[in-house]
């Protein structure tokens, strides 16, 4: 029982220490209900499962994080994947904005990795890795 909490807590800390953090700069962009905008990405694909990821200071909205295959099989309604080629990324593009859609929004990639524990069992975590730009959506 102790080892396995033990085992625990080293797979926190390694899923915690082992991210990237966002540390660029924040744009604000206002917008209004009804609005269609778009949201640049600044980081290069490397191979990796693109995402957006919002974080919302409503407290009853958890985060969400928008993996772009989901955005290619419509999962997500107002919300599709554009190809940039001149960044060589994904950018967001969201119709009909709410004000549910607000929050901070930012891009990344996530890496599924695999390690093996003490007793030979195989485990799975993910590192994210983000661009240098976060974007603050509000209402002008």
């Amino acid at each position: 029982m102790e080892r396995s909490r033990l085992a625990l807590v080293v797979l926190m800390c390694v899923l915690l220490f082992s991210q990237n953090r966002i540390s660029g700069a924040e744009v604000e962009m206002k917008v209004r209900p009804g609005d269609n905008i778009t949201l640049y990405c600044d980081r290069s694909l490397t191979g990796s499962r693109f995402v957006w990821i919002r974080n919302c200071s409503h407290e009853n909205q958890p985060s969400l994080i928008i993996n772009v295959v989901s955005l290619d099989l419509g999962t997500f309604q107002r919300f599709s994947s554009v190809y940039n080629r001149s960044s060589n990324s994904y950018d967001l593009h969201i119709t009909k904005i709410s004000v549910s859609d607000l929050g901070l929004y930012y891009c990344g990639e996530v890496e599924n990795k695999v390690y093996e524990d003490e007793q030979g069992r195989t485990n799975r975590y993910e590192v994210y890795y983000y661009g240098n730009q976060t974007i603050r959506l509000s209402l002008a």
